[in-house]
C-alpha cells in the first residue's frame, strides 16, 4: 500500500471514529466524560477536514486551526480517560493544548519544512497517548475497575501501537538523508506512518466504547440490586407482620367477645360500644387479611382474585357495614341500583376500596349527611358514582388527592393519612378500571369509579 492510499484510509477512519465518539454522549449525556469524547468527536472531525482541505495549499491558517483541533481532540480524549476513573486533569490539558498552538504557529510563521511540523506533531501526539497509557495503568491497580479489564487491556494494546507508529515516524524523520534515502523507506512510512496507527485507532477507540458500555452496565445492575434489596426488605416486613399480627387480634377479639357476653345483661351503651369495637377489630382483620395475602392464584402469579361478583350484594353489605362502623355520625346512606350487575374482579380489594370512600364521605361530610351510591352502566362500562355533602375539594388539588400520603387542604382539621384515595386508586387500577373525582354544584364531592362489565351483561 503507497503514503497517499494509506493516509486517505487513516483520515476516513478517524472521521468514522469522531461520528461516533459524538453519539457516546446520547447514550450517558449526564456524564463529564462522554462530554470530553464528544468534544474529542467534533475537535478530531473539524481538525481533519481542515488538514485534509488545506493540504493541496501553502501552509496557513487552515492548516494551523486543523491541527490544534486535532490535537485539543486528542487531549479531551486523555481528560474524559481520566474523568472516567474518577480523575481530574485540572489545568493540564489547557496548558498541553495551548502550548502546542504557540509552537505549531511559531513553526507556520518560520516556514519550518514538512519534516520539521510532523516530528512536532508525533511528538506531541506520543505525549499525550503516553499520557492515556498512564491513566489505563495506574487505574488498573484498582479493584474496582478490574470488571473493564478486557476493554482496558484492549485499549492499552491500541495505545502502545499509536506509540509505536509515530515513535517510527520520528525514527524515520531523524534517519531520512536526501531523496534516495526518502524514496527508499516509502513503504516502511506508510507502514509505521499509517498502518499501525490505523490498527491503534481501530482498537483504541472502540475500547473506551467497550469501558463506557460497561459502566452503564454496571450501573443498571446496581440499581436492580438496590430495588431487588428494597423489594426484599419489603417482603420479609410483610411476612413479619403477617405472621406477628394475627395473635394480638385474636386475643383482643377473644376478649371482646368475653366482655360482650358478660355485659349484655348490662348497660346497653356498654353493649353497643363493644359492638363497635368487635366490628372495628374486624375490618382490621378483614383488611390486614387482604393487604398480606400472598399466597399465589391457580396460575401460579401473585395479584388479585379474579371471580365474579354481584355488585349489588357487596355495596348492600358495604353500605350496612359503614352505616354500623359510623352510627355516631347517623348517616343518610341511600343505593340506586336500577338492576343486578355482575363484574370480574377481587370482592376483597373491591370491598376495601368502597369502603375507603364512603369513609371519607362520611368522615369529612356533616353529622347525617347524604351519601349516594348510583350503579349504571355506561356502554362496555360500569359506573359507581358515591357523592358527599362534605367541603368539597379545591379544582387545583383534584389530580394531587390520589399522591400516596397527600392530603387536601380543606380535611387538615379531621385525623387521617391521605393514604384512601392512593389505595382506591391502585385497587381499581388492577381491575382495569377508572376513578374520577369532580365537586357538585350543589356542594360536596363525586367520586365516580368505572369498572367493565362482564361479557354476559354486554350481551343483555
Amino acid at each position: 500500500m503507497d503514503t497517499p492510499t494509506a493516509s486517505l484510509a487513516l483520515a476516513i477512519t478517524q472521521l468514522c471514529i469522531s461520528f461516533v465518539m459524538v453519539g457516546v454522549y446520547f447514550a450517558a449525556p449526564g456524564e463529564r466524560h462522554t462530554r470530553l469524547w464528544a468534544q474529542f468527536g467534533v475537535c478530531s472531525a473539524a481538525g481533519m477536514t481542515l488538514i485534509v482541505v488545506s493540504a493541496a495549499s501553502a501552509p496557513g491558517v487552515m492548516l494551523v486551526i486543523g491541527n490544534v483541533l486535532l490535537y485539543t481532540g486528542c487531549l479531551q480524549v486523555w481528560a474524559g480517560l481520566r474523568e472516567f476513573f474518577g480523575h481530574s486533569t485540572r489545568h493540564s490539558a489547557v496548558g498541553l493544548g495551548l502550548a502546542f498552538a504557540l509552537v505549531y504557529i511559531l513553526m507556520i510563521a518560520l516556514e519550518a519544512t514538512l519534516s520539521t511540523r510532523l516530528l512536532v506533531s508525533s511528538a506531541s501526539l506520543i505525549l499525550v497517548f503516553a499520557l492515556c497509557l498512564h491513566t489505563l495503568l495506574v487505574c488498573a491497580r484498582d479493584h474496582s475497575s478490574a470488571r473493564h479489564a478486557y476493554a482496558r487491556r484492549m485499549a492499552i494494546t491500541g495505545l502502545c501501537l499509536l506509540l509505536t507508529g509515530h515513535g517510527g515516524r520520528i525514527l524515520l524523520l531523524l534517519t531520512q538523508q536526501g531523496e534516495s534515502a526518502q524514496a527508499a523507506v516509502s513503504q516502511l512510512n506508510a507502514l509505521l506512518v499509517y498502518l499501525i496507527p490505523l490498527a491503534g485507532t481501530v482498537l483504541f477507540f472502540p475500547a473506551l466504547l467497550l469501558l463506557n458500555f460497561e459502566r452503564i452496565k454496571d450501573q443498571l445492575l446496581l440499581s436492580l440490586d438496590a430495588r431487588q434489596d428494597a423489594l426484599e426488605t419489603q417482603t420479609r416486613f410483610v411476612e413479619m407482620f403477617s405472621h406477628e399480627y394475627r395473635t394480638p387480634l385474636a386475643i383482643i377479639r377473644t376478649n371482646l367477645d368475653i366482655l360482650h357476653t358478660k355485659l349484655q345483661a348490662g348497660s346497653p351503651g356498654t353493649g353497643q360500644n363493644l359492638e363497635k369495637m368487635q366490628r372495628a377489630v374486624g375490618r382490621l382483620v378483614e383488611v390486614a387479611e387482604t393487604a398480606v395475602r400472598s399466597d399465589p392464584r391457580e396460575d401460579g402469579k401473585i395479584g388479585p382474585i379474579r371471580a365474579t361478583i354481584q355488585l349489588n350484594a357487596l355495596l348492600q353489605e358495604v353500605v350496612a357495614e359503614a352505616a354500623e362502623f359510623w352510627s355516631e355520625k347517623a348517616p343518610q346512606l341511600t343505593l340506586d341500583a336500577a338492576q343486578e350487575y355482575h363484574i370480574i374482579g377481587d370482592r376483597a380489594l373491591l370491598k376495601t376500596a368502597i369502603l375507603n370512600l364512603l369513609d371519607n364521605a362520611i368522615k369529612y361530610g356533616p353529622p347525617a349527611g347524604q351519601v349516594g351510591l348510583q350503579l349504571a352502566t355506561q356502554g362496555d362500562s360500569l359506573r359507581l358514582i358515591i357523592t358527599d355533602q362534605g367541603p368539597g375539594i379545591p379544582e387545583h388539588e383534584l389530580d394531587l388527592v390520589y399522591g400516596k400520603y397527600y392530603r387536601g387542604s380543606r380535611t387538615r382539621l379531621v385525623a387521617g393519612s391521605g393514604m384512601g384515595l392512593y389505595l382506591v386508586l391502585r385497587i381499581i387500577s388492577q381491575h382495569a378500571g377508572g376513578v374520577g373525582l369532580a365537586n357538585r354544584p350543589e356542594g360536596g364531592t363525586a367520586v365516580t369509579i368505572t369498572l367493565p362489565l362482564t361479557a354476559q351483561e354486554l350481551a343483555v
